[in-house]
């Protein structure tokens, strides 16, 4: 089967054309990105893509928003995507998933160059796995264990109230407040405007102008050490990430692993591979032990939501 995949983010839009065979083997054309910003709605990408393809019956796209599979509002985009409608005018049978129950899908696909593992853990076949993962937003899924798949059930996660561990985030936490009014989200914090709003507050402790304008900028002074609060940001943000990953693997008994995919996880890898990282992921009071057993890897592979909308939509 042959269909179009797309995974449609807060900022970008990439197209691909899967091939799935016999035994679910997959594979997946040149992937082509889009700047969302520069389209006033994807009914004109997906045809001006289209237009170079061969004829598609089929297409699945993975959403970053909630979605019943037949419509969605975009979270951090003014996009209403009605897949009926969409699906009419391109003449396509077209069907929605959550951009992180892709993700989840696509954990099968994943091949081991394409996973940096930080700890191996005790896998159990039987039990849940999570996927995470921050980038535009922060995405989040539940992944169930059913005979020999993992069937992920999408939820909004990244929506989930931060819970500051000490003083430090206390502080964090009250400054946030004051930003976005009350109710402070995870992903206000683990998210590339997150890294944008801790380099902002970590200006303000070092009495320090904000240099930096974007979340890329940050990462890069952070990673070259060339910005004192873009390193504190950076340094703040995985250790939040670690600890929320943590929490989610509590949650969902992931003791079949814990997987952070997402834009932002390759491009600041150094500050993950840190005693640091894996130290706030295992600091669970009494289930310490317990978080020992959960295998915790780095999804390397910028495709997984393609393949996880081609999976799914084969199993639909």
């Amino acid at each position: 089967m042959n269909l179009l995949v797309g995974d449609i983010g807060g900022t970008h839009t990439r197209l691909a054309i899967a091939e799935v065979g016999i035994g679910g083997k997959l594979r997946i054309s040149p992937v082509k990105r889009f700047l969302n910003q520069a389209h006033t709605n994807l009914t004109v990408t997906l045809r001006n893509y289209l237009a170079t393809q061969k004829r598609l019956t089929r297409a699945s796209l993975a959403v970053a928003g909630p979605t019943d599979d037949q419509s969605c509002n975009l979270t951090n985009l003014g996009w209403k995507i009605d897949a009926p409608q969409l699906g009419a005018e391109l003449g396509l049978r077209l069907s929605l998933l959550n951009d992180f129950a892709a993700v989840g899908w696509g954990v099968g696909a994943l091949t081991p160059e394409n996973v940096h593992t930080l700890q191996t853990g005790t896998p159990h076949a039987g039990a849940a796995r999570v996927v995470l993962g921050a980038g535009t937003g922060l995405g989040v899924a539940l992944c169930a264990p059913q005979g020999k798949i993992w069937r992920p059930l999408p939820g909004e996660g990244g929506h989930i109230a931060f819970a500051p561990l000490d003083g430090e985030q206390d502080a964090l936490l009250a400054f946030l407040r004051t930003e976005h009014r009350g109710r402070v989200s995870i992903e206000r914090i683990l998210s590339g405007p997150g890294i944008l709003s801790l380099y902002r507050f970590q200006c303000t402790r070092l009495n320090q102008t904000p240099a930096l304008q974007d979340s890329a900028a940050i990462s890069t002074a952070a990673l070259g050490r060339s910005d004192t609060a873009a390193e504190t940001a950076l340094q703040l943000f995985t250790r939040i990430y670690a600890q929320v990953a943590g929490d989610l693997a509590l949650a969902g008994g992931a003791r079949c692993g814990v997987y952070l995919a997402g834009g932002i996880a390759p491009q600041i890898l150094p500050f993950l591979r840190t005693p640091a990282f894996l130290e706030a992921f295992l600091a669970k009071g009494r289930f310490t032990d317990w978080m020992h057993s959960v295998p915790l890897h780095i999804v390397l592979d910028p495709d997984i939501g393609l393949k996880g909308a081609a999976l799914a939509a084969c199993d639909a």
